[in-house]
């Protein structure tokens, strides 16, 4: 896996930086004499200067902000979590590392959310002490829930310790460094190497100014896409953690036409009233199992969950481990 995510990374930086640069060198005429007006320039230099400035911010916010945001948020939930007693529905090993004597492990907890419903959460991590079978199937282990739902994590195990990865933090430094050297690089070669005394009149969108910062950002759009269609969903995972439960009617059930590596999405519309007996109408959308599809309920009553603060807003909990992906 971590192969796999160094090639991509490697692949697409080949696209964002010297693919650019290499096609323009193949393409370009020696400059003779303006290519742009001048208001057509400083367009170009301000669209660029944006891209890059956006890139950047990226860059920092997911290589830093985010790292020391998320620490903080563990230590708070560290020092003021609420603390629920979890039991241990299923164990399975995904990898054993020999050298170092650690696994890395997927089990199934049951515990109380914050409403004090019963509810039950997947969830992987490193396993440093296998010997102590801390985690075997029907042990109990202590879960400290984040009493601030808006931001994540929802919960850490007991006794979770955090530390920064001094060798992943340096590389990143690296990489930051490397980016924004790359960047003012570009600038400051291509200005003196071809502004004459046309100032930025050079400037065109196949330009690696320009071009190289526009790879960067469709890199980071495919990044959020593949984020957002293939790991976890938070906003179902608020709702587990802070919602309510209700027995909801089935109202109608239908596939919406769209299908992910060729599995059906399915709509369900329900009825069901909220703990202050008020009636709300809702849909959940979710991805089915093709194998399972003749066996999904179309009639009759369903466990659910929902956003107190946005009814509307609901997840089939329990029912979607046994036909939904």
């Amino acid at each position: 896996m971590k192969f796999m995510i160094i090639f991509w990374a490697l692949y697409m930086l080949f696209f964002c930086i010297p693919f650019p640069i290499f096609i323009y060198t193949m393409t370009s005429e020696t400059l003779t004499e303006p290519r742009n007006s001048l208001m057509i320039s400083y367009i170009y230099l301000g669209v660029s200067l944006v891209i890059w400035l956006y890139v950047l911010i990226f860059l920092i916010n997911n290589l830093f902000v985010k790292t020391f945001k998320a620490k903080n948020i563990i230590s708070n939930i560290i020092s003021n979590g609420i603390s629920r007693d979890a039991k241990i529905l299923d164990y399975k090993l995904i990898k054993y590392n020999a050298k170092s004597n650690i696994n890395l492990i997927k089990i199934m907890l049951s515990f109380q959310n914050l409403r004090n419903i019963l509810i039950e959460h997947e969830m992987m991590f490193h396993d440093i002490k296998p010997q102590e079978k801390r985690f075997n199937i029907g042990n109990t282990v202590k879960v400290l829930l984040n009493p601030d739902t808006s931001q994540e994590p929802y919960f850490i195990l007991g006794g979770q310790k955090t530390k920064f990865n001094f060798a992943g933090m340096v590389l990143r430094i690296f990489f930051s460094v490397f980016i924004i050297a790359y960047v003012i690089g570009l600038y400051y070669y291509f200005y003196t190497k071809e502004s004459f005394d046309f100032g930025w009149r050079f400037l065109t969108f196949m330009h690696p100014i320009i071009f190289s910062g526009v790879m960067f950002l469709l890199t980071i759009l495919m990044h959020q896409i593949i984020v957002g269609k293939f790991f976890k969903n938070s906003k179902e995972e608020r709702i587990l953690f802070a919602g309510r439960n209700a027995e909801a009617e089935i109202i109608n059930v239908s596939q919406t036409g769209l299908t992910i590596n060729n599995q059906p999405q399915i709509m369900f519309q329900v009825s069901f009233k909220d703990f202050k007996g008020k009636e709300h109408i809702a849909v959940c959308k979710k991805i089915v199992d093709l194998l399972n599809l003749a066996s999904i309920p179309k009639e009759g009553k369903i466990e659910i969950m929902y956003d107190e603060n946005n009814p509307q807003k609901i997840i089939i909990p329990r029912m979607s481990k046994e036909w939904i992906l």
